[in-house]
Parts: structure tokens; sequence; C-alpha cells
């Protein structure tokens, strides 16, 4: 096992240094808090009272999250007594401006953005933490800048525009809450909203029928339930019922029965809730969350890792979220004063990660530590001073039980001991953790198969806020670069077994946001679609026990919305294998958040059915009579909604046998 040693700063990495208590003549011309996306503007003014050399350098900061700086129409611009040079940064919320000759007392430098306030500036993004905006100085002499003044900045949330409604997916014959969240129309939740609010459901609920939210929210505890338990299943035969003209797929009456939804308005606002969900093949709760989360203290984040665990925990509701930040990859072109060198996490880094996580976790959230193991070529290179083997490494995000982080291997990919996946298997041989491959189609953080240790890695990042990693040809949400070796379906059919995992990459500390990122302000081209989510099945909401379902594949991924979706072969679910003395029957289920478009069965990597739901839901049966004995297969479901989003259950692995060992093993 390799270690990394401390180094001597935690803060090495950043090019400045606070000078705050020291007295200078500086002007903020900006308001103290903000509408997001509203007109904003800055104008930052030093006023010299003490002389400084030629080729002084100053930096003007703006928020983090706000339109990036532009030179192209004045839209920022600087002004000074002192002949000077406008400089650029490696940063997009930083401009540079170096003089070109001696400052006297008397000088001035003034910085101007959206001087004519005619630009929305202010960033989409109301966060917990206060935004800023700051001046830097560095004379010629000086390694470091000095912060010698900020001035921070409130994001206020807009108008609510639409609820988030979280009940339990799962029903296990007792009350259960309900969460409603009013949101704006970039994901905030309005603090603002006082208001009462109508409260429907499907009919075989029993629910309120109002509810007054208290700045923005309300937890109704335990008033939600099914009306009856006697449910007829609907049989095999029915379930497989084809339509093969134009009449409407039937709508079986166990989905009525057993599933429900609640809808929440008020004036012309209105939102469904995700399903609930009453099945006696599911014993376990269903959690969900984001796995993979970066933040700016610890990577290349916009927010905070606080920003991100609260709006995980308080206004989208998940029940965990992870942090996956880089571990040796702490350059931010959204923040400033990144230096552009490796800076690996260190004990002390470390440490402070699990304490935050530690401190939002409680019966009802979990915050799991972890990091993204960011192997890539030229990574290798570095280190080797060779060139790589292969046509790319593997970006993998690793998550660690809170309660033995502390002792987890900090595994350096930019190390000649470290920069290789046989090593990172090595060093986390035996150590509790699940290993998650993200985006394993691309070619940049693309996965090398051929190199991945099926018995170490047990579920694969399907989808995230870069695309789906499904398929190469014809894929839904395609990355901005794709491999044919690399995706999902090309593992699968090369032997490897995987559950499927919907993760985030959200840069912007807001997990599971409900906005396509191409949407929003200071990102990358890569960075294009909506957040995914993991939905875990577990018998207990806890870091361990998460885990520990990840790696016995009991878990599935969607696009962002809470889809419920099972798939059933004899006795097998999600995640398993399964021995058959004669084809297999494949049960389908699925219920969306809104109508669903399609319902697809795929085995082996090709779609050998396809179903037409009439509605939000939707129960099937497929019997597979091409599988002779002495084949395997495997199968899983994807559905599709009207607006776009989507859902992937794991597969199930089928053995067809002579005669039955009569059991299922994972």
């Amino acid at each position: 096992m390799m270690k990394i040693e401390p180094i001597e700063s935690d803060n090495g990495y950043l090019d400045y240094r606070e000078s705050l208590d020291e007295k200078f003549d500086i002007e903020f011309e900006v308001n103290s808090e903000y509408i997001v996306n509203s007109k904003a503007s800055i104008k930052i003014t030093f006023n010299y009272k003490r002389e400084y050399p030629r080729r002084t350098l100053f930096r003007f900061v703006i928020p983090y999250g706000w339109e990036p700086i532009n030179l192209k129409n004045n839209f920022c611009s600087i002004k000074s007594s002192v002949n000077g040079k406008v400089k650029t940064t490696h940063s997009s919320i930083t401009l540079g401006y170096i003089t070109l000759e001696p400052m006297k007392h008397g000088d001035y430098i003034q910085f101007n953005y959206n001087d004519t306030n005619s630009v929305k500036t202010a960033g989409d993004m109301a966060y917990l933490d206060k935004v800023y905006c700051a001046l830097d100085i560095k004379p010629p002499k000086e390694k470091l800048y000095s912060r010698i003044g900020i001035k921070k900045i409130s994001m206020i949330s807009g108008k609510a525009n639409s609820f988030l409604i979280k009940i339990p997916m799962m029903y296990h014959d007792k009350p259960v809450d309900i969460e409603i969240v009013a949101l704006d129309k970039y994901g905030n939740k309005d603090n603002y909203f006082n208001e009462v609010v109508n409260i429907s459901g499907d009919e075989c609920l029993e629910y309120p029928k109002t509810a007054k939210l208290e700045k923005g929210y309300i937890k109704i505890k335990q008033k939600l339930k099914f009306k009856s338990s006697n449910v007829k299943t609907s049989k095999i035969a029915t379930l497989m019922q084809y339509n093969t003209g134009y009449s409407q797929f039937p709508v079986v009456p166990e989905l009525n029965s057993t599933i429900g939804k609640l809808y929440v308005t008020y004036r012309s606002i209105s939102s469904a809730s995700n399903p609930i969900v009453w099945d006696e093949d599911i014993e376990n709760e269903v959690y969900w969350g984001d796995t993979h989360i970066h933040t700016r203290e610890f990577s290349d984040g916009i927010g905070t890792g606080k920003d991100a665990f609260y709006y995980a925990k308080n206004v989208v509701l998940h029940d965990f979220a992870a942090l996956g930040d880089h571990l040796t990859q702490r350059n931010n072109e959204f923040m400033e004063g990144r230096t552009n060198v490796s800076y690996p996490f260190n004990e002390n880094v470390w440490n402070s990660l699990i304490n935050l996580c530690k401190d939002w976790s409680n019966t009802d959230f979990v915050a799991i530590p972890g990091y993204e193991w960011s192997g890539r070529n030229f990574c290798v290179t570095l280190a080797t001073k060779m060139p790589s083997p292969y046509e790319s490494i593997s970006d993998k995000v690793i998550l660690f039980p809170l309660e033995t982080a502390e002792n987890a291997p900090l595994v350096d990919y930019y190390s000649k001991d470290g920069c290789f996946q046989y090593q990172l298997y090595e060093a986390l041989t035996g150590v509790e953790c699940a290993i998650i491959s993200h985006t394993p189609v691309s070619y940049v953080m693309g996965t090398s198969w051929t190199e991945v240790d099926n018995e170490m890695e047990k579920v694969v990042e399907i989808y995230s806020t870069h695309g789906s990693s499904e398929t190469y040809s014809g894929n839904y949400r395609p990355l901005v670069n794709n491999k044919k070796k690399g995706s999902v379906i090309w593992a699968l059919n090369n032997g490897f077994k995987l559950g499927f995992i919907g993760g985030g990459d959200d840069h912007y500390s807001h997990p599971g946001r409900p906005v396509r990122q191409y949407k929003m302000k200071n990102i990358v081209p890569i960075l294009r679609y909506r957040p995914g989510l993991a939905a875990i099945f577990s018998n207990k909401l806890s870091s361990n026990k998460l885990i520990q379902s990840i790696n016995q594949r009991k878990c599935y991924a969607t696009t962002g919305e809470r889809i419920w979706i099972k798939i059933k072969i004899e006795s097998a679910l999600m995640g398993e294998e399964v021995e058959v003395s004669k084809p297999p029957i494949i049960i389908g289920t699925a219920c969306g958040t809104s109508k669903l478009e399609s319902v697809e069965l795929i085995k082996n990597g090709d779609v050998i059915t396809i179903r037409v739901p009439s509605s939000d839901r939707i129960k099937f049966a497929y019997e597979d009579k091409d599988l002779k004995k002495g084949d395997s297969a495997y199968y899983y479901i994807r559905t599709t909604q009207f607006d776009g989003e989507r859902a992937w259950s794991s597969p199930i692995w089928v053995n067809y046998v002579k005669e039955k060992t009569g059991f299922n093993f994972l």
C-alpha cells in the first residue's frame, strides 16, 4: 500500500495570502445581495496612498458562478491613472493589470464589470456560503499575491415555479412521510415561499389534502399510506400481451393499486412526486443520491463542500451524497489563485474532508467520503517518462465507509507507484470501499476495460452530466468524445458483470440540480447534461450499508428523475445471477415521474422487445425462446419518459442449464 507523505502547508496550492488587516483605500461598488440570474455590476477602485514600483501586478476577482470575465464590447474594463497593461489569467473569474511605471500617492486603478448593467451576470445558484469579489496585489519581488480587499455577497433564490415532492420509493405497510420543497426555475429553494398548497394523489393512496410550507419547505410525518393490501397479481399470459395494432397497451390492475403518486399545486404551479411502490419482492428501501461531487476546497468545483451537502440534504432531498474530488488535481479554472501544480491530498486534507462528512451525517442523511482517482495517459507519461501502453487508463470514484475512512489509502495517480489501475487495486485490496469507473466510453477519462478487476469493481457509472456511456453507436446523450471499446455494453459483452450507477460529476456543489448544465454559467463544454442519480437498495441508511449494496449490484441509474424500475427473472432481481431450466420469462415494471415514452428490454447489448406504455406506468412480461440450453445472457430494462429523462436497471445474468441447482447467487 502506498502512502502520500504530508506536506508543510494545506494551502500551498494557493498563490495568495490574506492581508485584510492592513489599511488600504479600496471602494467596492456592488450590492451585498443579488437575486440569481439578475443584472449585477461591480466597480472596484483602489486609491494609492504610498508608492509602488513598476510591474506591480493587480488582480480583480469576480464572484464564482457569475458570468465569466470577458473583454469584448467593454463588458469588463480597467481604468488607471498609471500606464499599464491588462493581463488575462488562467481563471475565468479573474483579470489582471500590470503597471508599466511607478505608482505614487493619489494614483488610482479601477476595475469595471458589466458597467452598463445590460447583462444578467449574477450566478444562477443560490449558495449557502456567500460569494465574493476581491482585489489582490503583488509587487514585483513578491512570490505571492496579497488579498487586500474583499466584499461578500449573498445569492438569493428566485420565485418558486415548481415543487420537489419526495415520498419513500418503497412502502412497507405503515404510514410514511411527505416532504415538499418550493424551487425556482434554477433549482434553488425559495426561502420566501410561505404558502398553503393543495395535495392530490392517485386513488390508491390516503394523504392530507393541504400543507403549509414555511421558508419553502414542509415535512408531513407519517400521513401517507395505501388504502388496501388486497391486490391480485395479473397472470403471466396477461403481462405477455404485445401490441400489434393501434390500441393502447393495457394498464394491469395492480399498477393502479400498488403504485401511487402525489401531486402538489399552487396557483399555476403543479408538480408530481416520485412513485411510491408496494411490492412484496422488495424488502429494503430505495435510497437516492449522488456518488460524485466536486468542490472548490478539495479540487476543481465551484461551491464549497458545505454548499454541496446543504443542497443535497435540504433542497433536492437526497438521502446521501458523496464527495468525489480529484485526489491530485487541485488546480481550478473556476476559482482564483490556484497554482497549476500537482498537489495531492495529505493526511490533514483527507481528515478535514472526513470531518465535513461527519458534520453533515445523521439518521436522515449520509455524507460519504471519497475521492476521484483520475488515471490518465499523460499522468503515466509524467510518472514513468514512458508513453502509456493503453488507449486510456480510467477515471474512478472511490467511496469509503465513514467509520473507517481515516485509514483509506490515498493513491497518487501522478506517481509511478499509483498511475496504473492494477496499482490502485493493490492498494485497495482488503479495504472496504466501492470503486466506480466514471465516463468509461470517453477517450481522455475513459476506462481500459482489459485492465479492470471485476472482483474489485462491481458497478459502473453508466450516466453523468458528461452524458451516457451505455453504448458507442447511436448513444443517447453522447459525450463530447467516445471510444468503441469503452462503453458499458462493450464491457458486459466481454464478460464483465457490472451494476449501474447514475452519477453527477457535479462541479457546482449543487448535486442533483434539475437543470441541464449547458444552460448554466461558468461551465466547460464537456459538462452538458443534467446530473444523474443513483438508486440504492439497502436495509439501512448508512455509508457502510450503501457501499455493501453497491458492491452487491443492488442499485440502478437515472438521468436525474426518481423513476421506479424493476426487473425480475424467476426469483432473481436486478444485480443477481440465476439458473433456469426452461426459456426465461422476464417481468418488467416501471413508473415514471411523467408519462413514459418507451420501455426496452436489452439482452446481451441488443434490444429484443419494446413496450410503449399508455401512461406513466407499465408492467409486462417477455419469454426469451431464443435462449437455448447451455446459453448464458444478461438482461436489463431501459425506460425513457416523454420529457427525455431515462432510467436503467442493473442487469440480471441468466444461465440456461439442464437442471437447476436450486438457488440464485450474486
